[in-house]
């Protein structure tokens, strides 16, 4: 199976891709995905980091006790 994967910018609602010339005459599924914002990006990053960080939670717990009205 033959994939192509293309970085470009989409400049309008016509497209030219000569990379597709070797797909012609086959059936073919296209997936076109946005790639991720920098505020997604981030986001990932942070979520990346769960089970790596170490929690005091004895601290966790005072600062909760603290922080009651």
């Amino acid at each position: 199976m033959e994939a192509i994967r293309l970085y470009l910018k989409v400049d309008s609602d016509t497209l030219h891709i000569p990379e597709l010339r070797r797909f012609i005459g086959k059936r073919v599924e296209l997936i076109l995905i946005e790639e991720p914002s920098e505020e997604i990006k981030k986001m990932e990053k942070f979520f990346s980091a769960v089970g790596k960080v170490s929690i005091d939670e004895k601290a966790v717990h005072r600062l909760r006790e603290e922080s009651k009205l």
